[in-house]
């Protein structure tokens, strides 16, 4: 889910640049993969006595999509859809408990209440309502010119909304670094509130705000992400079933057709069936 060069990058952060000023908040765990990172870095961090503590979060439930990443791995057949792999994450985790708080807990309804952030790692912003929820409960306590956010799924063509929110809080966050798979942001000035608690659904949006959101986002990233950020363009428009729309984003771009997980062909695939056939999309 996460590659060795991301894994460096968040052990590195841990082990240099974590300075103790608040929580590390890690959503969407899943197998611990980036858990274990930070972990790592923060067992070689001597620049802070402060209490060090890792919060998890996740279903930690089983589904068809995480069938389909395990064919092929140890972990096929190990785990049945609906059941839990939280043992799984406790036992690659095992060396590292003393840091690690988990939270097996709904980002639809979690409540923070730990004290101030100080690294926000996020992949877990599945769905415009999950990315509102998690944006309403945990971003007020992260901390001004000391808090950094990283969005995991800043390339993923299934979470448009990740542009919208950031987008949205341009003014607030500013760009530090595109990760190998993320994009890192800090957090400048105190976010009204009513900014956290808009709706990040496709359809709640203008044509103007979504145009002006990608423009904003693809000013970020590096060329060989571009291609990825053109076909979530393409499925905030699919969203809104405007599918002619979207298949013009995905043709008459400059960028691909390669792309991370070839994400770009994938999308005009399923645009291209819809212009057939129109289904329920999304």
């Amino acid at each position: 889910m996460t590659s060795r060069q991301e894994q460096q990058w968040l052990r590195t952060y841990a082990a240099r640049n974590y300075r103790g000023n608040g929580a590390i908040v890690d959503l969407g765990c899943f197998l611990g993969a980036t858990t274990i990172a930070l972990a790592e870095g923060l067992t070689l961090n001597r620049t802070t006595t402060k209490s060090k503590q890792i919060h998890v979060y996740d279903l930690f439930t089983w589904n068809e999509g995480y069938e389909k990443w395990a064919k092929g791995t140890e972990l096929e057949g190990g785990f049945s859809p609906g059941g839990t792999f939280l043992p799984e994450f406790l036992k690659r985790t095992q060396k590292w408990r003393y840091c690690i708080v988990v939270h097996e807990e709904n980002l639809r309804r979690a409540h923070w209440e730990h004290g101030p952030i100080e690294f926000l790692f996020i992949d877990a912003m599945k769905s415009p309502e999950v990315a509102t929820a998690i944006a309403s409960e945990f971003f007020p306590h992260l901390v001004p010119a000391k808090s950094h956010v990283a969005h995991q799924d800043f390339p993923h063509c299934f979470t448009p909304w990740v542009h919208f929110l950031t987008f949205r809080l341009r003014n607030h966050f500013s760009f530090i670094a595109d990760l190998p798979q993320s994009s890192l942001f800090r957090l400048e000035r105190e976010i009204e509130p009513e900014i956290l608690a808009s709706d990040l659904s496709p359809t709640a949006l203008s044509h103007a705000e979504i145009e002006a959101a990608f423009d904003y986002s693809m000013s970020l990233v590096s060329d060989d992400k571009k291609a990825n950020v053109i076909a979530a363009k393409a499925m905030a428009y699919a969203a809104r079933k405007e599918f002619t729309r979207a298949h013009e984003i995905v043709t008459q771009s400059r960028y691909g057709p390669a792309s991370r997980a070839n994400e770009l062909n994938t999308v005009k695939a399923l645009i291209e069936r819809n212009l057939m056939a129109p289904t329920d999309f999304l």
